[in-house]
């Protein structure tokens, strides 16, 4: 069944049971993410996508949020944008700054949306967390300080290789992306496979090499 809902003041056609980055996505309006995964089931977790829907006062995940009739969406309102660049500084806060060595450099999600609201310097600062690098298995290192907690890594373990090397421990500001009793990837049952690599928007998963 299809119905019109209004999208930043213009008439769309959307489908029942689609979610509102669905309709953005088939009508070429950009909105950025850093959780998100085409094929894979909406957590709304990093709430990059969010946008400001009328009759709702709290923003809502894009991703997540289904579409109803008559709903009037604005993608790129005040609002929205400096929400969205208020995650972003946060996350910069406790992110490391060795942009320039970085194995990502140029390829990052983070920095590409840095970028693109030109954030050229720290906002938000306050004290890091020190976390070891590991460097355990032979072809994977992982980099906990440069962690989004997008969970991608998890979910392509998990959903799609059935391994689950790697899951989300420790609850609200203790979460982090590690591995079974902290021992590292190698002692696990990682099987080298990089897909997590191949979905993480930082530097946290990168190859290992062998020069």
């Amino acid at each position: 069944m299809q119905f019109e809902i209004e999208i930043n003041s213009e008439r769309v056609l959307a489908r029942r049971g689609e979610t509102i980055k669905n309709v953005l996505d088939r009508v070429g309006i950009r909105i950025p993410t850093l959780c998100y995964m085409n094929g894979f089931t909406p957590t709304g977790g990093c709430r990059m996508c969010v946008v400001e829907v009328d009759g709702i006062s709290e923003l809502v995940p894009s991703c997540s949020h289904p579409v109803t009739e008559w709903m009037k969406i604005s993608t790129h309102s005040p609002r929205v944008l400096k929400a969205r660049r208020t995650i972003v500084e946060l996350l910069l806060a406790n992110h490391p700054d060795d942009c320039l060595y970085c194995d990502r450099n140029g390829l990052c999600g983070l920095q590409d949306l840095a970028g693109e609201m030109n954030i050229r310097e720290r906002k938000y600062h306050g004290k890091r967390k020190v976390i070891p690098v590991d460097h355990s298995c032979p072809s994977i290192v992982r980099d906990p300080a440069k962690c989004l907690l997008c969970g991608r890594c998890v979910r392509i373990c998990d959903e799609v290789i059935g391994v689950g090397a790697i899951d989300v421990i420790g609850r609200g500001s203790e979460s982090q992306i590690g591995t079974a009793y902290n021992k590292g990837l190698n002692p696990n049952t990682c099987v080298k496979c990089g897909q997590c690599i191949m979905v993480c928007p930082t530097g946290a998963l990168t190859e290992k090499s062998n020069l």
